[in-house]
């Protein structure tokens, strides 16, 4: 039962996330920062460029509001597109069954 333990352990939402989008499989992941930290990291270097492109206050402020309503449209279509994929790995999970065995007699 080793084997069952181990596959519970390396269920991550990070590795099958990465798995199902690239098609590889990641140790990196598992050393990820939290979500916090990645954001702010990721996100430093577009406001650097923004404060160097809009030395104006107000132009910065008007730049960084049109960034963060495309990536809000992103991240809406994303999420919907990752909640319709767990709705069908959920459906298959459950309602699917091609176990040759678990079909009843005379199918």
């Amino acid at each position: 039962m080793g084997y069952i333990n181990d596959a519970f352990a390396r269920m991550d939402l990070r590795q099958i996330s990465n798995f199902l989008l690239y098609g590889v499989d990641s140790d990196a992941e598992e050393n990820a920062p939290p979500y916090q930290d990645a954001l702010k990291k990721s996100s430093e270097p577009i406001y650097k460029r923004l404060d160097v492109m809009y030395p104006d206050a107000t132009e910065r402020d008007i730049a960084a509001a049109e960034l963060s309503q495309a990536l809000a449209a992103y991240e809406y279509v994303y999420l919907e597109l990752g909640m319709k994929a767990g709705a069908r790995l959920m459906y298959q999970l459950l309602l699917t069954d091609d176990r040759p065995w678990a079909k009843k007699a005379g199918e």
